[in-house]
């Protein structure tokens, strides 16, 4: 599978390299772990981005199986035979996690994908997903702000956009007006665009949290509906036994849909248990 050999990939490359470039090494050591607590805890103490070939590494092989998890379980809420292709965009893509879930299903359907990230340090790990991808095609565009990218360009013909941890990494700059602002962009310059014999699937996968725009996912339905587009169907879900995303349902399970490896659990103490929280849009 996709996901087992980007691990692989990544685990080869961390293992392999000394990490000499961090300039906070006295206070994370040298210790990724805590580097990528410091930026998700929104602490920012030891850094304020991903722009570390070295950390990116070290969080494809703590996240990826968690956060492919997560979009496996979102595409189980949607009869996928209804889709002809999947053209896929992916919003703030990182490692790509939604196209190893694709590949995981092992669907029928052509797949092809198109990844946009501001973060130029992906590149090696890009080069790579599209060497070993198993898609009709995938392209990663970095150094593009998704917060502007839309001012002035369209994407015509995706019929399933994803947007998996974005909101809550940009929230706290622009807030509840500026995500408004952004998902009317989006619904304009993408939505809007959908293909004509095909349903358009939206998924916005993201921290179950407080503050950091959870509440305000659903925000999205105004800004497709002002483009005159049908919501055909909408599912609002959760894994936490605890989780407060209003009006959603908790997924029966919350367990990874991989068996990590050994090697895997010890060096990068991965995220196991799924725990985000969904919204899924159907537009006709």
């Amino acid at each position: 599978m996709l996901i087992d050999e980007i691990v692989d990939f990544c685990d080869n490359e961390y293992s392999s390299y000394e990490c000499t470039e961090c300039r906070n090494n006295h206070l994370c050591n040298h210790d990724c772990k805590k580097c990528l607590d410091d930026l998700h805890y929104h602490n920012n103490i030891i850094r304020t981005d991903y722009s570390c070939e070295h950390l990116l590494d070290y969080y494809v092989c703590r996240y990826s199986y968690k956060y492919c998890s997560e979009i496996i379980y979102a595409l189980s809420n949607v009869d996928l035979s209804q889709y002809p292709y999947f053209n896929i965009l992916s919003l703030g893509c990182g490692g790509a996690p939604d196209l190893m879930a694709f590949d995981y299903l092992k669907l029928n359907q052509r797949v092809k994908y198109i990844g946009l990230d501001i973060n130029e340090s992906w590149k090696k790990i890009h080069n790579c997903i599209e060497k070993m991808n198993k898609a009709e095609s995938v392209e990663f565009y970095r150094g593009l702000n998704v917060l502007d990218f839309f001012d002035n360009e369209t994407i015509e013909q995706c019929n399933v956009i994803v947007i998996e941890y974005l909101i809550s990494f940009f929230y706290s700059t622009i807030g509840k007006e500026g995500l408004i602002e952004w998902f009317d962009k989006l619904a304009q310059q993408v939505v809007s665009y959908k293909p004509s014999n095909s349903p358009m699937l939206i998924i916005i996968n993201d921290a179950d949290s407080i503050y950091i725009g959870r509440n305000d996912f659903p925000l999205l339905r105004d800004s497709i509906e002002s483009q005159g587009l049908t919501i055909k169907h909408e599912y609002r879900r959760h894994f936490k036994e605890n989780g407060l995303f209003p009006y959603s349902e908790r997924y029966h399970s919350n367990a990874n849909k991989f068996n990590l490896p050994d090697r895997i659990k010890t060096l990068y103490k991965p995220a196991i248990r799924c725990e985000s929280a969904q919204l899924i849009f159907e537009v006709e």
